[in-house]
């Protein structure tokens, strides 16, 4: 594949482009940084008591009636795995418990199909 084909096959399966973050006091970057680092932070604490948990199941979870498509939540969950490979660590921008979940659910709830 060359660079194009490339970018096309990514932007198809593991884009997490369409989250609208207009309504937040962040940047779009920050909103898809918090999102991934969270979703690591929770799988990786899920896996500490079952470590047969994936982001997949936990993104599941966490995106139960919000209406995003499973190849949304697939190609998200494979970016989170990437960048939670042989990590321990997470930024949680200063949230605790169940504010975390919360904070997931706002920034997915902000999906946008096009």
């Amino acid at each position: 594949m060359n660079f194009k084909e490339l970018k096309q096959f990514y932007s198809n399966n593991f884009s997490v482009g369409y989250l609208n973050s207009s309504q937040s006091t962040r940047s779009p970057f920050e909103n898809r940084i918090v999102l991934i680092s969270l979703i690591c932070y929770v799988t990786y604490k899920a896996k500490l008591k079952n470590p047969d948990a994936t982001h997949y199941q936990i993104l599941m979870k966490l995106s139960d009636k919000l209406g995003l498509p499973d190849s949304f939540i697939k190609g998200l969950s494979i970016v989170c795995e990437d960048f939670s490979y042989q990590c321990t660590e997470f930024p949680v921008f200063g949230l605790k418990g169940n504010d975390i979940i919360k904070e997931i659910r706002a920034i997915l709830s902000t999906y946008l199909p096009f």
